[in-house]
C-alpha cells in the first residue's frame, strides 16, 4: 500500500501538533509573551475576524497590510490553497515601502513567535507591480488560528492578518 505526499504531510502535521500539546502540558514555566506591537490596530486582532482581505489579482492571491509610515503588500503561494493549511509551506513575496532592513515574524495563537523558515531574501527584479522593495519568505504555520505577520523597516511597520486552518476540518 502506498501513501501519497499529502497523507505524509497530514500525519507529520498531526504529530507536530500532538508533540506541541505534550510539551506545553509538561512545561512548568509560563509562556513567553509576544513582542509588543505598536501602532494602529490591524484588521482582525480578535479571533482574526476579519483577516486581512485576500484579493485574486492577475499575479495571484495578494493581500494589503495595515502599515504605519509605509505600504505593505503580500503575494501568497500555497500548495494547500487559500486559506493555507497547518504544516504546509506558504511562500509569500513581500513589497514594503520605506528604507532599511526588512524583518518579518509570524505572531500566532498562545503567544507563538515563528520566524520564516526561509528568507527574507531580497528580490532585485520582479514583474509584480506594487510599491516598495521586494523580498521572499517561506513560513510553515504549526497550528491553526489567526497569525499576525508583522513586518518592520527602520521607522515603518505593518501587519497582515492571515487565517490558517487545520487540514482535517
Amino acid at each position: 500500500m502506498s501513501f501519497g505526499k499529502n497523507h505524509f504531510v497530514k500525519v507529520q502535521s498531526l504529530c507536530l501538533f500532538l508533540l506541541l500539546i505534550v510539551l506545553t502540558a509538561c512545561s512548568t514555566s509560563s509562556p513567553t509573551p509576544s513582542p509588543a506591537i505598536t501602532g494602529p490596530t490591524a484588521p482582525g486582532p480578535k479571533n482574526c475576524r476579519p483577516p486581512s482581505p485576500i484579493d485574486n489579482s492577475s499575479s495571484g492571491p495578494e493581500v494589503q497590510g495595515t502599515a504605519t509610515n509605509a505600504e505593505l503588500w503580500g503575494l501568497l503561494e500555497s500548495d494547500s490553497g487559500i486559506p493555507p493549511l497547518t504544516g504546509t509551506e506558504v511562500k509569500i513575496v513581500w513589497r514594503m515601502t520605506g528604507s532599511g532592513a526588512f524583518t518579518i515574524v509570524a505572531l500566532g495563537p498562545y503567544g507563538m513567535n515563528v520566524p520564516p523558515s526561509q528568507g527574507p531574501d531580497e528580490h532585485p527584479a520582479s514583474s509584480w507591480s506594487r510599491p516598495g522593495d521586494e523580498w521572499g519568505t517561506v513560513f510553515t504555520f504549526p497550528m491553526a488560528g489567526c497569525w499576525d505577520l508583522h513586518a518592520t523597516r527602520d521607522n515603518a511597520f505593518g501587519d497582515v492578518w492571515l487565517e490558517i486552518v487545520d487540514w482535517y476540518l
